[in-house]
């Protein structure tokens, strides 16, 4: 247990601590290298991250999962995950490259993309040591070498940015960052030796990841699909200015991911014996995640202008396009906080149709809205499928799903009064100030404590009061 704790924690610190790197990397290269090479680089890593998984494709999650049912099949599960990896690696390397020439890129993407190959084939080499830390409780060391990557990429891509060294240079950079990575959880893993006449059926473990990785793959487009679509729609100072505003969105988003993967231990112990308890947990996770993410959305908010002029003064057009987004913030955080119930009651099946529903959905409202409205139609494409696919289908699927119904007025309140606080402060000379989001912060927060103490009070009157 001890062991666990800390490795979750680790785990939850440690992805913020990413996120914030992943943002300063942003800003490097938006302040340094201008719109539209942040643009450029923003869309290579969008697709380095969607290669990155079709590199994994849910094979290290099942290769755990098996290794926790029959450890002595441990190392022949290792050697199909190594085997597979070995073939995988290379073709994505390879594909990155061949797509961006493919699709009429200019020389200088094509090179960068094959740059970018590099960190594929890096995360490829380390999944079978990423398995063993997982399997073996070890999180902790997993995201630390993912954190000293970081560390070793942050100054490269700061040297080439002031060097004004070419695109490709940006996204080697990470690769080198990746490479440290693939060395540490290789170092730290210690994989067990295996027989070159082993048997490793790499085939049957690809056959049961396939549904885990096409879940998974969808969920990643989802997310990833606005930066190729708004470089083919409009241009590469879209993609930037959509790519600097999720950034500030990222660390909100990252957060409430943690708080859910907290949680889901124990709505799975609940579920199906104990349907109360699981109501109980489920609504309290609903309610820290939006405790965390309302004060971060009136904050991005209250100081939207601010922050979009962090990357230089090109971005600061983009300050309507961040409020947005600050509002998918708290869409997604009811999404992520509700969507574990729908893996808990088994109904997988239904959770991918909706997310392939989503998925089409937004390209049908990026090809729509895009043209018309720029990069603008994006977030307004974003938000409107999220509160639709997404916080309302996932919420009413959840608990119809898990059999149970939740108390919304709690959640409505604490999202009514950051939303308040943060049209207050649109009404104040300090609406767009980095002192007018640090209020809207302060006010939502202060707000959500007194609701959420209130509603602890009431429940503790209705407990004690006499039969």
């Amino acid at each position: 247990m001890n062991a666990l704790a800390r490795s979750g924690v680790a785990l939850a610190c440690g992805r913020i601590a990413l996120s914030g790197a992943r943002m300063l990397a942003a800003l490097i290269v938006a302040r340094l290298s201008g719109a539209t090479d942040f643009g450029a680089y923003a869309l290579l890593l969008s697709l380095v991250g969607l290669c990155e998984w079709l590199v994994d494709f849910g094979q290290t999650d099942i290769a755990v999962r098996d290794m926790a049912r029959r450890p002595r099949r441990r190392a022949r599960l290792l050697a199909a995950l190594a085997r597979a990896k070995r073939v995988q690696g290379p073709i994505v390397a390879i594909g990155l490259p061949s797509a961006l020439w493919a699709t009429g890129r200019d020389g200088g993407m094509v090179i960068a993309g094959c740059a970018g190959g590099g960190a594929v084939l890096a995360v490829a080499w380390l999944q079978p040591a990423r398995a063993v830390l997982r399997a073996d409780l070890r999180m902790d060391r997993e995201v630390g070498a993912e954190l000293a990557g970081a560390a070793v990429m942050l100054p490269v891509l700061l040297l080439a940015c002031l060097m004004h060294g070419p695109l490709w240079s940006l996204l080697a950079s990470g690769a080198a960052g990746r490479v440290v990575q693939a060395l540490l959880t290789r170092h730290w893993a210690s994989l067990p030796a295996v027989r070159r006449d082993a048997r490793v059926g790499s085939a049957g473990l690809a056959a049961r990841a396939a549904p885990l990785g096409m879940a998974g793959l969808m969920v990643l487009l989802y997310d990833a699909l606005a930066p190729p679509l708004l470089a083919a729609l409009a241009d590469l100072r879209a993609v930037a200015l959509y790519a600097a505003a999720a950034r500030f969105v990222f660390p909100g988003l990252i957060a409430v991911q943690a708080i859910g993967t907290a949680y889901f231990p124990l709505l799975a112990r609940a579920w199906p014996h104990d349907r109360e308890a699981l109501a109980r947990v489920q609504q309290q996770a609903l309610l820290v995640s939006l405790a965390v993410s309302a004060p971060m959305f009136a904050g991005l908010h209250g100081g939207a202008a601010f922050l979009m002029r962090l990357p230089g003064p090109a971005f600061a057009q983009g300050a309507g396009l961040l409020q947005i987004m600050a509002w998918l913030l708290l869409a997604r955080a009811v999404t992520t906080a509700m969507s574990p119930l729908i893996l808990v009651a088994r109904r997988q099946g239904q959770g991918m149709a909706l997310t392939a529903v989503s998925l089409a959905a937004q390209i049908g409202a990026l090809l729509l809205l895009v043209p018309r409205f720029g990069v603008m139609g994006a977030g307004i494409g974003y938000l409107a499928v999220e509160l639709l696919f997404g916080t309302m289908a996932v919420s009413l699927m959840a608990q119809r799903a898990a059999g149970i119904v939740l108390d919304w007025r709690p959640a409505a309140a604490s999202i009514g009064a950051a939303a308040a606080a943060a049209l207050l402060v649109d009404r104040t000379p300090l609406a767009g100030q980095w002192s007018g989001g640090a209020l809207a912060m302060l006010l939502s927060g202060v707000a959500i404590a007194l609701l959420l103490r209130g509603r602890r009070h009431a429940s503790s009157g209705l407990t004690e009061r006499p039969a």
